[in-house]
């Protein structure tokens, strides 16, 4: 089945030396592999497409290729890597059938657990979700997109931890992974972040005030809104690529 990028990645480059950040002293060896690699897709400096080697991965991050094999062998769980027979680990490529399956999940379980936000919300919690506004607008002047991408992380999972509803949670971890995988080039699509931030206030409020049917209809808009982002973008990048069937010919949005 062909693929939905936002990057044109190719099977068989192996450009993950590129995108790693330096390894934390105090963690254990794997958790650090994978804490290294997830940043490095998540946050969009490793291709979708991009093949990565464990010796490879091992030799740059200073350590044996069993920790390393550890990390990708759970980043394959998360859903962030697919591995191919006789090949190896690939960073994950969606088709748009996929990409719709996975925001309408989202969107689904995010307006569930906005609707227990709603009512079970700490005036803690509340208080921390109005000052973390002042984080994305911080980013936003900067025009850093790696602390938007972080503040948006946040402050979803914010609002899920405040439903306080452990199956949710769960759920939640891994959709977020993807999401934010995905997420990665579209962020930076004009006038979108800061439609986004005005949006956060608005679910903010309304978690206020306690009223879960607008917050969730609202939540879905948000979500909904974001997925049509990455769609438009990736069928953009692909009409500028027209014949490249691994990047973003027209072929990569059949359904």
């Amino acid at each position: 089945m062909s693929k939905l990028s936002t990057s044109g990645g190719k099977p068989g480059r192996t450009r993950q030396d590129a995108g790693l950040e330096p390894l934390s002293e105090t963690l254990q060896l794997g958790t650090r592999a994978y804490r290294a690699l997830a940043s490095g897709i998540v946050g969009g400096r490793i291709d979708p497409g991009t093949q990565l080697r464990p010796d490879t991965i091992a030799e740059q991050l200073e350590i044996s290729t069993t920790p390393v094999r550890e990390a990708l062998h759970r980043l394959e769980g998360d859903g962030l890597l697919v591995k191919l027979p006789y090949q190896g680990w690939f960073v994950r490529e969606f088709t748009e059938q996929e990409v719709r399956e996975l925001y309408a999940m989202r969107a689904a379980m995010e307006c569930f657990g906005i609707r227990l936000a709603c009512g079970r919300i700490t005036d803690e919690e509340l208080t921390w979700l109005h000052e973390h506004q002042a984080v994305g607008a911080a980013a936003l002047r900067d025009n850093d997109m790696d602390a938007y991408r972080l503040y948006n992380r946040d402050l979803h999972a914010a609002i899920i931890r405040a439903a306080r509803n452990s199956y949710l949670s769960s759920v939640m971890a891994q959709l977020a992974l993807q999401s934010q995988m995905l997420m990665a080039k579209t962020i930076r699509l004009a006038g979108r972040p800061s439609r986004a931030i005005e949006e956060h206030q608005e679910l903010i409020d309304l978690i206020a005030k306690r009223q879960d049917g607008p917050a969730e209809r609202l939540m879905e808009r948000h979500i909904l809104s974001a997925l049509e982002d990455i769609v438009r973008f990736a069928i953009r990048e692909q009409m500028k690529k027209p014949d490249d069937p691994a990047g973003f010919g027209t072929k990569t949005l059949r359904r």
